[in-house]
């Protein structure tokens, strides 16, 4: 399945059936349909985002990800620690799984230490 993204509610907030399921919003959606193009609307996706019940109705085929949930996801640390010759990280490195990564290097005369976070996220 999909994860259900920013351009999916914006392309929804047209739709009379799903701007119905957000009665409380609706002078924000009225904004909304008079400027769609404002970076002030971003409060309004994420108040949407907030629930996710009404959203799975309208998307069943969509992944639903609070906001809340992807910030714990951006939150976790997956530490590795390589210490090794220099002439030996790039073969290390390159061993690497795929994927975003945070690293730190140290050096000292022939030796390297390389602190490496795995990031889940991608963004």
């Amino acid at each position: 399945m999909s994860k259900l993204g920013i351009t999916d509610i914006k392309q929804a907030l047209w739709d009379d059936r799903f701007r119905n399921l957000f009665p409380e919003y609706e002078k924000e959606i009225r904004e909304f349909i008079s400027n769609p193009g404002c970076t002030c609307n971003v409060r309004l996706y994420r108040l949407i985002l907030s629930h996710k019940d009404r959203l799975q109705r309208y998307f069943p085929t969509k992944t639903i990800e609070v906001p809340d949930e992807e910030l714990e996801k951006l939150a976790r640390n997956h530490w590795m620690v390589i210490s090794c010759h220099i002439d030996e990280l790039q073969k290390k490195m390159k061993g690497l799984p795929k994927g975003r990564k945070q690293i730190a290097v140290a050096r000292w005369e022939d030796q390297v230490t390389v602190v490496i976070n795995e990031l889940e996220v991608l963004f």
